[in-house]
């Protein structure tokens, strides 16, 4: 039943104060029916919250279950999961920024929303498309048209897809329904219209440009297009142009804010070590790499994948907007930065230890609130996942 079924409300309510207090799962609410909770924009009212979170100083842990999060003690009260390969796995593929929410979306699920209110209230919504959803892999998180969207695929690596085609192949995050809806992005009209071509990616390159790949299961070569503007046809480009477009990025192509922050963090990552950055870009929901060795430079050790996001905040008070960024180690040490007005401010970023197999894989902000994702896992695959929500 999760953790809002029998006894779940109850526990919630005793947890020292740190969530706030409801009798039972809301159901769906039309946009125009009834009150939103305290704290929280009468414009989030497409739906009810699936709970409504008071962060502290003291982490709340939550676990990926096949309808909705689940809270947990901590990672190791997490279910004994078997390990799947990541394709098939439930795990939080990142974030983006929708006016002042926080929008991740889940493998094999759906939606997860972060909205925050007054007073540090945080409400959690989840939008799932069960069973369907289950079927297929989610490719990146973006934003088309200012709306959370993500391009749904068969991935065929680790064993041969048993569902038809996904149609439409993207669904978005729209408000007014409870479920995700079929987005038609006329850039994908480039891709050959023959029997069993599918798209399988589309990533924001380091040129700013769009780039999406299509195959149709190793019949043929895969095509590779780029474009300016996902509601229009792309280019043809090569395959060598399309992985040269998410190679890392030097530090000095950062903005200024996040390249002192990724030097921060990349000066603790440790000897012997490559590490590289994947810093989600908020408004754009847009991926880019970087990292201080240059791609072919031949230096060799282990690659560290840190997880970043950067993005723009406004105070309210009718203060200029300032710049924000959060760089994090798989292991929970990281760097939070701002740039207001001109100065640049950092600090470090400590979070709390996970138990062995266990990593950090993304990071974002909800107003007040931190929400750092976490994964169990073994080489390519994937047992148990969630989030961790604290108090910045």
């Amino acid at each position: 039943m999760g953790f809002l079924g029998k006894f779940g409300w109850a526990l919630l309510a005793v947890m020292a104060g740190q969530l706030y207090y409801s009798c039972s799962k809301p159901p769906p609410l039309p946009a125009e029916a009834g009150v939103p909770p305290d704290g929280i924009s009468a414009s989030t009212r497409w739906m009810a919250p699936l709970v409504i979170l008071k962060p502290g100083e003291k982490p709340l842990w939550f676990e990926l279950g096949r309808e909705e999060p689940e809270l947990v003690d901590s990672p190791d009260d997490a279910s004994l999961k078997p390990f799947e390969p990541w394709p098939l796995a439930r795990w939080i593929t990142g974030f983006l920024t929708q006016e002042d929410r926080l929008v991740g979306a889940v493998n094999r699920s759906g939606f997860l929303v972060f909205i925050p209110g007054e007073g540090g209230a945080l409400a959690l919504y989840s939008v799932t498309d069960l069973p369907d959803w289950e079927n297929y892999t989610a490719a990146s998180l973006f934003l088309y048209q200012k709306i959370p969207a993500v391009l749904l695929y068969r991935n065929d690596f680790f064993e041969e897809p048993q569902a038809p085609p996904p149609d439409p192949p993207v669904r978005g995050l729209v408000m007014g329904s409870s479920k995700p809806v079929g987005l038609d992005l006329p850039a994908l009209g480039s891709l050959p219209s023959g029997e069993g071509w599918e798209a399988d990616a589309i990533r924001l390159g380091k040129d700013g440009y769009w780039y999406y790949r299509g195959g149709n299961r190793g019949r043929d070569k895969p095509v590779y297009f780029r474009s300016p503007d996902l509601a229009g046809p792309g280019e043809p480009v090569s395959a060598a142009s399309f992985r040269s477009a998410y190679e890392p990025s030097p530090l000095g192509e950062a903005p200024a804010l996040l390249g002192r922050i990724l030097e921060e963090a990349f000066s603790v990552s440790g000897p012997g070590t490559i590490p590289v950055a994947a810093i989600t870009f908020a408004e754009s929901g847009g991926i880019r790499y970087f990292s201080q060795t240059p791609p072919g430079a031949g230096e060799t050790g282990e690659l560290v994948e840190l997880s970043g996001y950067y993005g723009t905040g406004d105070t309210g008070e009718g203060s200029p907007a300032y710049s924000y960024g959060l760089v994090l180690s798989p292991g929970g040490k990281g760097v939070y930065g701002t740039l207001r007005e001109g100065a640049i401010e950092t600090e470090a970023l400590i979070l709390p230890s996970l138990p062995e197999k266990f990593s950090y894989t993304g990071i974002g902000l909800a107003g007040s609130a931190l929400i750092a994702l976490w994964e169990e896992r073994e080489d390519l695959h994937v047992g148990a996942a969630g989030f961790m929500v604290i108090n910045k």
